[in-house]
């Protein structure tokens, strides 16, 4: 996968970044003036707060969700778990069972803060694994733009590598999205060829709409099955390095790639369908993308996640993946300052004209991924960058612990971090709870199959078994019912599981 080609080269960077001054935090980075841009500042709350600005100073409890990965019935549920927002669902259509949870929620407008004294965090990934990520990206954005000073939603390592996905250099057989594994859903491709979910909630129409609205036919639905069949058989001969899900594999690529030949998810669709899945997913994968293009409603607000939020009624930075100790000795060590600068030089560069540049050939665009992408914090992942070797006994937690402890004393005002990108099925405190991982799969998906995928429960196979044809891979069924961990840090620095 695309992080692996970066690993090797990563802590070499790192180290040349730290002796060289002239990427000091000192370099003048310019200001932004996005109001989309998230601040660690307090200001005058929105209409929909029933609050004043100065109860921001007297924060008490930060709410915090962990990876999502396109289950838009999770997200909504663990927002409503919070209890923070009032009026978050529609009364007339709440005991609707017929329509999705996310289609029986009030206009954002009719959402009312409840407590003056809390915000909530998203920690990113909010796309991926999931076949509802778009709902997911709309409905999270819609909380940060109806409660701006109270949301505040992290950039993920999966939005990030769809940000990239946009850049025309990259081919379509070595994007991110082309993995048979860690990425686009299959499921999750009709939701940008029609406008159900097209009017976000502050009702701004998504720009893409105008090119390519239609209706779902019966030859989508076939395309979708012989898809979900195609991965099963991909998943039963563990073939998932060596198929893209793309319509095509571009011959004029060959001696780009390693000595593994690839082939198409296509290949292995029967052959009376694979020109029409061809000529379809090619039509989804092109409306996936320009749905977040620069200047659309989806791409700019994921544009202008920050990298990192620290709240300093409870000393914590969140970060999606972690701090490598390089990048928190020398480009954190000014705490809420560090984190700003960071923000505003991934700010400048994440438009799709600027981000493939800036990650494969900057300082900070280094930085910036290995913020999104470091597990070395956590207690048995020491060999990750290197090996992608789990330690699932670890015997390196004294270690870990000391070189974070260590790392936070030169980090300004931060006494802990927590992150999400590492999933288990449990939210984690180590180092004296210095260290929180808050990735506990709220997504059915990824709980109940991992990085492939499957059908989901409200999905007719038309008679297509969920099982390969050899038998050596079944689909498990995904459960209709929400799982995992959140957690509420409050400003005597307890923190609180919270459960659905």
């Amino acid at each position: 996968m695309r992080q692996s080609s970066t690993r090797g080269t990563l802590l070499a960077l790192l180290v040349v970044i730290a002796s060289s001054s002239s990427f000091s935090l000192a370099t003048s980075i310019p200001s932004t003036n996005d109001d989309n841009h998230e601040a660690n500042e307090a200001v005058c709350p929105s209409s929909n707060e029933q609050c004043t600005a100065t109860d921001v100073s007297s924060l008490s409890s930060v709410y915090v969700l962990g990876d999502l990965h396109g289950d838009v019935l999770c997200t909504v549920s663990w927002v409503n778990r919070t209890g923070l927002i009032a009026n978050l669902f529609d009364s007339a259509l709440i005991s609707d069972a017929s329509l999705p949870l996310h289609r029986r929620l009030n206009p954002a407008s009719r959402w009312t803060w409840t407590d003056s004294r809390s915000t909530l965090v998203f920690m990113g990934d909010y796309v991926d694994k999931g076949p509802t990520s778009k709902q997911t990206v709309q409905f999270v954005r819609d909380l940060t733009l109806t409660f701006p000073n109270r949301v505040t939603a992290l950039l993920g390592n999966h939005e990030l590598e769809l940000l990239r996905d946009r850049d025309a250099r990259i081919k379509p057989d070595q994007r991110y999205a082309s993995f048979s594994y860690a990425s686009v859903h299959p499921g999750e491709y009709h939701n940008y060829l029609h406008d159900d979910d097209d009017i976000t909630n502050d009702g701004q129409s998504t720009d893409a709409l105008k090119d390519r609205t239609r209706s779902i036919d019966s030859d989508d639905r076939l395309i979708l099955n012989l898809l979900y069949q195609a991965t099963m058989e991909v998943y039963s001969h563990g073939a998932h390095d060596a198929i893209r899900v793309v319509p095509s594999i571009d011959p004029t690529n060959e001696g780009q790639h390693s000595t593994r030949e690839l082939y198409a998810i296509t290949d292995v669709i029967p052959t009376q369908h694979r020109a029409l899945a061809k000529q379809r997913l090619e039509e989804y994968q092109s409306a996936y993308l320009n749905s977040y293009r620069s200047g659309t409603v989806l791409g700019t607000w994921l544009e202008t996640r920050p990298i990192l939020y620290f709240e300093e009624h409870v000393r914590t930075l969140f970060v999606h993946g972690g701090v490598h100790p390089i990048v928190g000795r020398e480009y954190l060590k000014k705490g809420k300052e560090s984190a700003r600068r960071i923000n505003e030089v991934w700010w400048e560069h994440s438009k799709e004209d600027a981000l493939f540049d800036f990650l494969q050939n900057t300082t900070w665009g280094q930085i910036v991924y290995s913020l999104l992408t470091h597990r070395g914090n956590h207690p048995g992942y020491s060999k990750w960058e290197t090996h992608e070797h789990v330690d699932d006994d670890p015997t390196d937690t004294e270690a870990v612990c000391a070189e974070l402890q260590n790392m936070l004393t030169d980090m300004e005002g931060i006494d802990r971090i927590a992150v999400g990108h590492t999933p288990d099925f449990r939210v984690r405190f180590y180092c004296g709870e210095q260290f929180l991982a808050l990735d506990s799969m709220l997504g059915r998906g990824i709980r109940a199959t991992g990085n492939e995928y499957c059908p989901w429960p409200d999905h007719d196979m038309a008679g297509i078994p969920k099982v390969s044809r050899n038998g050596k891979y079944k689909c498990d069924d995904v459960p209709e019912t929400c799982h995992g961990e959140t957690v509420r840090i409050d400003s005597d620095g307890t923190v609180h599981i919270l459960k659905l």
